[in-house]
């Protein structure tokens, strides 16, 4: 199954919503219903071998990791679930692990804990509208670093915006930024899945960089690369899942800042070209996409700009192969030829 492909998403019906989002659908426009729902979620907590960046040296690489899955194969990250604000969600876990696993979400009270090799049904009422991330806090957020994280997307009941009120968009994006240590994966993988239980700085060595599970140059596909017309806003919906600070520096325009952890800018946006985020941040930024204001002569047709992560290190993958890390491709003037699912 192409990695890509892990989200799914349905209408509304008598029997409830599908709140996985994935396959062809897009979230191009966003059709908000005018009475909450039942949204219906099925998590499988696994482990196995997730492919990794081959380097320069293009020799394979993969680690062990802990992950949600949308079914009993390894995902990275886990299905983003997408309800809109006052749903009930119901979340179905399995929980295929060696030792207990928590669905947390955070800036909630909601913290469910799911015992090894057991699954479990629960229930919560979706929260404000915006992006959180939905994760295992254990081990003083190993399981999270080790993969057990996800996205959880509320949307308002209005049209086109990520909260009654804010900036209206063309389509959006979600960006999740990790960061991986392999030698943490053989661990587990050798002595169990407790086997790493706090993060220490000294032992804690990240050799490879990604946004939604990839590194450069897997990074340039639907889901990830910034395209549109001028005029086509777009928002990003940015997510650091991982254990160091990440600081995107985006190309060709500045991003307006929308919410940071939930708080929502009403008023006068600021406008950056570098968003710096720290573990477990989510921060909504809406790239306008206007004509590039430092081109000259006028810039006209397709113009190509990067993003990358001002994290130097994070700019690299497999210990050092420059720039195979937390990059991704922005065209201003060409809509993408396939819709991003979220």
């Amino acid at each position: 199954m192409d990695r890509r492909k892990f989200l799914k998403t349905g209408l509304a019906s008598a029997a409830g919503v599908a709140g996985l989002v994935a396959g062809t659908t897009s979230l191009l426009t966003w059709s908000p219903r005018t009475h909450a729902a039942t949204v219906n979620v099925n998590i499988s907590a696994v482990a196995g071998d997730i492919p990794l960046h081959a380097g320069v040296d293009n020799v394979a690489r993969s680690t062990y990791m802990l992950c949600f899955s949308s079914n009993s194969a390894p995902q990275f990250h886990g299905p983003t679930i997408l309800c809109q604000e006052g749903d009930t969600v119901n979340v179905t876990l399995n929980n295929t692990l060696a030792i207990d696993t928590v669905f947390a979400v955070t800036g909630t009270g909601i913290n469910e804990s799911i015992g090894a090799g057991n699954n479990s049904t629960f229930s919560f009422t979706a929260p404000a509208p915006g992006t959180y991330i939905y994760h295992d806090n254990q081990n003083s957020g190993v399981n999270r670093v080790m993969g057990l994280n996800g996205a959880l997307v509320v949307m308002p009941n209005s049209s086109n915006r990520s909260f009654n009120g804010g900036p209206t968009f063309t389509r959006q994006f979600k960006w999740a930024l990790h960061c991986l240590d392999p030698a943490w994966g053989e661990t587990l993988s050798a002595d169990g899945h407790n086997a790493v239980n706090s993060i220490n700085p000294d032992s804690f060595n990240p050799s490879f960089f990604t946004l939604n599970g990839f590194s450069y140059p897997e990074t340039h596909n639907p889901d990830t690369d910034l395209e549109g017309n001028i005029g086509e806003a777009a928002l990003i919906r940015l997510i650091n899942t991982g254990g160091m600070i990440h600081s995107p520096h985006f190309h060709g325009n500045h991003v307006e800042i929308t919410s940071v952890n939930r708080n929502n800018v009403t008023g006068e946006r600021k406008e950056k070209d570098i968003v710096s985020m720290m573990p477990l941040d989510a921060r909504d930024v809406i790239y306008p996409f206007k004509t590039p204001p430092d081109a000259w002569p006028a810039a006209s047709g397709a113009q190509r700009y990067p993003m990358h992560c001002h994290s130097e290190m994070s700019q690299t993958t497999a210990g050092g192969s420059y720039p195979h890390g937390l990059h991704a491709g922005i065209i201003i003037g060409q809509s993408p030829a396939t819709e991003p699912e979220l």
